[in-house]
């Protein structure tokens, strides 16, 4: 238990250092209607999910909830992730913008792997870590057709929203 509260404290560290080594303070109201956008998707799959979870998180030395978790990746993790993303998208040759979205979906999915290792997420009701990192190339990528195109971005979260929700087996019942 200790393991994973020293992960997650290094963890959320790394994001806040993240943030002012590789933030684009000049631009940040540029980026800002973006890490909106990915804490209300956010909280709103929280609040669609909690009667039919597809992943929690365990508890441990501090955090004893998964809402706990799911708030500090919603305000922190989340935002800060947005923030460096685009702060850092490289603007010119297309196999270089390939490669950024490989490495985003790397570190996220290995941050995942190293959290499940400890404990500290369990995956439910057909969710794997496999997913997860699939669900990691939609997210980066609607991140970054938010920022040009919000309308767009919104119309396929709304569509991949529906997807999970029927794929995953979701009843309104089960809805809080």
């Amino acid at each position: 238990m200790i393991e994973l509260f020293i992960f997650r404290f290094l963890l959320v560290c790394a994001f806040i250092i993240g943030v002012y080594r590789f933030g684009d303070w000049k631009n940040l109201q540029s980026y800002y209607p973006t890490m909106l956008f990915v804490m209300v998707v956010n909280l709103s799959s929280c609040l669609l999910t909690y009667h039919h979870v597809l992943w929690g998180f365990g508890p441990d030395f501090f955090v004893t909830t998964s809402t706990v978790v799911e708030l500090l990746n919603s305000y922190i993790a989340l935002p800060a992730t947005v923030f460096i993303f685009l702060s850092r998208f490289p603007s010119s040759e297309r196999l270089l913008q390939y490669a950024y979205f490989a490495l985003w979906i790397f570190i996220f999915s290995t941050i995942e792997l190293i959290d499940y290792t400890l404990g500290g997420i369990s995956y439910q009701n057909g969710w794997s870590w496999r997913i997860s990192t699939l669900f990691d190339f939609a997210l980066f990528s609607i991140v970054k057709i938010h920022h040009s195109k919000p309308v767009l971005a919104w119309s396929i979260t709304f569509l991949l929203a529906a997807i999970i929700l029927f794929l995953f087996d979701f009843h309104t019942a089960e809805m809080k």
